[in-house]
């Protein structure tokens, strides 16, 4: 364990940097207690640790479940306050890895397990981080099998879009591919493939029993139409009269349990 002297120590520096994600970023932050021991309980791994002395001292048991190659830094409380995302920290930070080869689903997989494809779901340029992790842990919660953002959409690795997931990121991380790449793929691995859009068919009417890969759009732009085109049912959620649209995570929240009714899950 190394002390950090200073705010503006290399290893804070690392820190900000990872605030402002980039293609091909292969390291990400893990802020908090609860995304860190979800992280660990699925072996994923990490870099580098940075803790508050009072953290440390009330969560003894982390040491032995990170790795000996794992850097651990102690940091001042108000140095760490300055260098993660979160408003208020709870003393603990750490940098994770993607290493795609000790994994089975890797971020930039399209899965070829048919068994994968009962039930995915797309986001079509969905760039609230918030959204985008509501769905996720959605369809985690609902039985899915995965969630895949498009280029357009927010970063798989955005500090708010892992928070947002609850930790169920790392039980099922998200993949990034082209909508039309993906809906390609899905049919060939005999997935139907159904578009969310205001004007659509009833959910009620459609049968989400079979291999589905639900997509979604951005609010207010929606999916793009050569998607639509593409696809094989446009689908809706009847709603009271006045009401417009919903927010697109209720959207898929609702489509994933429909889905799960239909097949007797639920």
């Amino acid at each position: 364990m190394q002390r950090i002297q200073s705010l503006s120590s290399p290893q804070l520096r690392r820190l900000k940097r990872l605030h402002r994600v980039e293609s091909g970023q292969r390291e990400f932050l893990i802020e908090g207690t609860h995304l860190l021991t979800e992280a660990l309980t699925v072996h994923w791994p990490l870099s580098s640790l940075y803790y508050t002395e009072k953290w440390a001292s009330e969560n003894r048991e982390f040491a032995k479940r990170v790795q000996d190659t794992v850097e651990n830094y102690l940091v001042e409380p108000h140095w760490l306050k300055q260098a993660v995302t979160t408003q208020n920290p709870d003393g603990v930070v750490a940098i994770g890895k993607l290493e795609p080869k000790d994994h089975s689903r890797a971020l930039d997989e399209l899965s070829s397990d048919r068994s994968h494809w009962s039930l995915a779901l797309a986001t079509d340029g969905i760039q609230d981080p918030g959204n985008a992790g509501t769905l996720l842990r959605s369809l985690v919660g609902l039985g899915g099998n995965r969630l895949y953002l498009s280029p357009d959409s927010v970063s798989p690795v955005h500090p708010k879009f892992l928070r947002s997931t609850a930790g169920q990121w790392f039980r099922c991380p998200p993949a990034v591919a082209g909508i039309k790449e993906l809906s390609v793929h899905a049919r060939s691995m005999g997935a139907k493939v159904i578009v969310a859009d205001m004007h659509g068919q009833s959910i009620g009417d459609l049968d989400l029993k079979q291999p589905t890969l639900l997509v979604l759009g951005a609010e207010g732009r929606g999916v793009n139409p050569k998607i639509k085109d593409m696809a094989d049912h446009v689908c809706s959620i009847p709603m009271a009269a006045g009401v417009e649209s919903l927010n697109v995570a209720i959207v898929g929240t609702i489509l994933l349990y429909e889905a799960r009714r239909q097949r007797g899950d639920m």
